[in-house]
Order: structure tokens, then C-alpha cells, then sequence
């Protein structure tokens, strides 16, 4: 059992370790305005708006990524591949959000951004999937139907964004952020007092 436990830590530390690598690498991304004004740094609005939804698609992931391996009992091979898919989806956000920001926002640009965010979200599920299996047949169903529920919508949400060259950028855009309605809250049924995050 505890090599068991121990398996499992080491598994969460590397995906923690990925995620802080992630987030370090779009922040280093960032380019100084040309000028010393407001004007300026107004200038640089394309950068801002796209790496304040990349960040924060990236924290809520961590949570809810952190929040669905719970469920895991143990290490299995499934389990692993899922996660570093995940992962590897989630490298690309830096890549995609500096294109976005470099295009200000264009039409392809946009649509890649809206890929990534589409495969992030379809590794996800199968990591859903597999932490699932590890639930005793007696757990309560109710959350977890909650949460493919979720699931489910964000990924059409993500498609439509993706495939809908033909709507204005700035609606993509929303669509692509409503994401914080839905999962700001990793396990809304879940009891006040078992709140915290496990590694």
C-alpha cells in the first residue's frame, strides 16, 4: 500500500511540476511595451487578455486536475498515458496564446487557440474515465454525473469556438472563457469540510 501511495505522489509532484513549468514559460513570453506611457501598455491589450484566460484555464485545470485524481487508488498504465496526454495538450497554451497575441486576435490564430483549449479539454475526460473506474460500485453517482455533464458541455463549447471561423473573434473568445462558470468549482457537491486539496 504504500508503494502504492508513493506511486501516486510522485505521479502528482511530476504533473505539478508540469503545470508550474507551463505557466513560468508564458509568463517569460511576455514582451515589455515599446513606449513608457499608458498608451503603451494599452498597446499590448491582445497580450494581456490572452494570457489572463490562458492563466486562468491553466489554475482551473490544476484544480480540477488535481480534483478528479483523487478518485485514483492506484497507478495503472491508462491512468499515466491519459495524464501525459493532458499534459502534453497543456504545453502547447503557451505556443497558442503568444500566436493569438501576436495576431491580435485573428482568425486562425484563434481556431488554434480554440484547438488547444478542445484537446486539453478531450485528454481530460479520458483521464475522467479512468479515475472513475477506480470508484467502488457503492460511491455516490450523483457528482460524478454532475461532472460528465460538464465535461460534455465544455467540449462542445470548445468545438463550436473552434469550427466557427465564421462569427466574430470576440464572441470565440467569450465562449472559449465561459469555461470559469462551469469549473471555477471543481466538486460543487462536495462537503465544505473535505474541501481541501490532496495531493
Amino acid at each position: 500500500m504504500a508503494k502504492v501511495e508513493d506511486g501516486l505522489a510522485r505521479f502528482y509532484a511530476l504533473s505539478d511540476g508540469i503545470f508550474a513549468v507551463v505557466i513560468t514559460v508564458m509568463v517569460l513570453a511576455f514582451k515589455p511595451p515599446t513606449g513608457h506611457n499608458l498608451l503603451a501598455l494599452i498597446s499590448l491589450w491582445p497580450d494581456l487578455i490572452s494570457y489572463a484566460v490562458s492563466y486562468a484555464f491553466i489554475a482551473v485545470v490544476w484544480l480540477n486536475h488535481h480534483s478528479v485524481l483523487r478518485n485514483a487508488q492506484r497507478l495503472t498504465c491508462t491512468l499515466a498515458l491519459a495524464n501525459f496526454a493532458n499534459l502534453f495538450a497543456i504545453s502547447f497554451i503557451p505556443f497558442a496564446t503568444d500566436c493569438l497575441a501576436e495576431s491580435e486576435m485573428a482568425t486562425f490564430p484563434l481556431t488554434l487557440y480554440a484547438l488547444v483549449f478542445l484537446l486539453v479539454q478531450g485528454t481530460y475526460m479520458v483521464l475522467m474515465w479512468e479515475s472513475f473506474s477506480h470508484l467502488p460500485d457503492g460511491s455516490d453517482a450523483q457528482p460524478r454525473k454532475w461532472q460528465w455533464c460538464r465535461a460534455w458541455i465544455m467540449l462542445a463549447v470548445f468545438l463550436i469556438s473552434a469550427a466557427g471561423v465564421f462569427m466574430p473573434s470576440y464572441l470565440r473568445f467569450i465562449l472559449l472563457a465561459s469555461f470559469l462558470i462551469l469549473y471555477c468549482r471543481p466538486d460543487p457537491f462536495q462537503r465544505a469540510n473535505s474541501t481541501s486539496l490532496k495531493g
